[in-house]
């Protein structure tokens, strides 16, 4: 398996590719061989199965990693982030609501990420629960309208781990007034995403695959995308009636019961089966 990883040094946007318990920097080898840093850019151009190729055939040029440098979200800015709404019964459950007969998703803005080990800042002014919520994020890997039901998992680049982060109070005024959930979502750091991004290839079936939660090594969420109300591929199809997708869109498809607040010093931790652990502290100012 093949996870491949955004990082910044030097100021600059790098490529990284993971295999087994080595960790490389392709960007040399990337722009060399294909005119291209950003796993986005092999997105659009098609070209992620050449990359891994080349990678497998040892052409491409792998070096050693930095010792210093700065994780950055697999895809640093996406097009668009859709993430579903409640689509985990037990999850809604916890709030007192049934989940969406139909998939319902609203927008995340790419000034809310941030990477891997890197700090969720919560602004010292903002009150009430924020909690952290495991989401699997499929990322879009090709241009996709109007795609049928069966064949939508066919548009999936790969996978990723997001942390949907949510301030509930400002949420729940938002739904008292009937705003949009623009607000409670997407203060800066609010989605971390990663730490890796994993071919389709090694994830065959995106509902069979067990999702957690920690808060400082304590269990929080634990439970299978097999529960989720709306697979990944109905969840597709559905968004690409209303828009086209494209390459490097992300798709947050829901979390698990289990969400609750985090704390100034807390050490946010989220696993999905195979694509590794996104690992996040907590700063909230008093």
């Amino acid at each position: 398996m093949m996870r491949f990883f955004s990082f910044e040094h030097d100021g600059e946007l790098h490529l990284g590719v993971e295999r087994g318990d080595a960790r490389h920097d392709i960007t040399r080898g990337a722009v060399r061989d294909f005119g291209k840093r950003a796993l986005v850019e092999f997105l659009a151009n098609d070209q992620l199965d050449k990359l891994i190729e080349s990678i497998e055939g040892e052409t491409l040029l792998l070096e050693e990693m930095p010792t210093v440098f700065t994780w950055l979200s697999p895809i640093p800015r996406p097009g668009k982030i859709l993430a579903m709404v409640q689509n985990y019964r037990k999850h809604a459950a916890e709030f007192g609501n049934e989940a969406p007969p139909k998939p319902v998703w609203f927008g995340k803005l790419a000034s809310s990420l941030t990477g891997h080990e890197t700090a969720i800042k919560v602004p010292s002014w903002v009150d009430g629960r924020v909690d952290h919520e495991v989401e699997l994020g499929a990322v879009i890997g090709t241009y996709a309208k109007e795609v049928p039901e069966d064949s939508a998992l066919e548009c999936v680049a790969g996978y990723t781990i997001v942390n949907d982060m949510s301030a509930r109070r400002i949420q729940k005024d938002d739904r008292e007034n009937k705003h949009p959930w623009l607000r409670c979502k997407n203060f800066d750091t609010f989605t971390p995403m990663g730490p890796y991004f994993v071919p389709a290839r090694y994830i065959p079936d995106p509902q069979a695959l067990r999702i957690t939660c920690r808060v400082n090594g304590e269990a929080r969420q634990d439970a299978t995308t097999a529960d989720m109300v709306h697979p990944v591929r109905k969840v597709i199809s559905e968004m690409s009636r209303w828009m086209t997708l494209q390459p490097g869109d992300v798709i947050a498809t829901g979390t698990p019961e289990g969400v609750y607040n985090l704390r100034d010093g807390d050490v946010c931790e989220c696993e999905i089966e195979h694509l590794g652990t996104l690992r996040n502290p907590v700063e909230r100012p008093s």
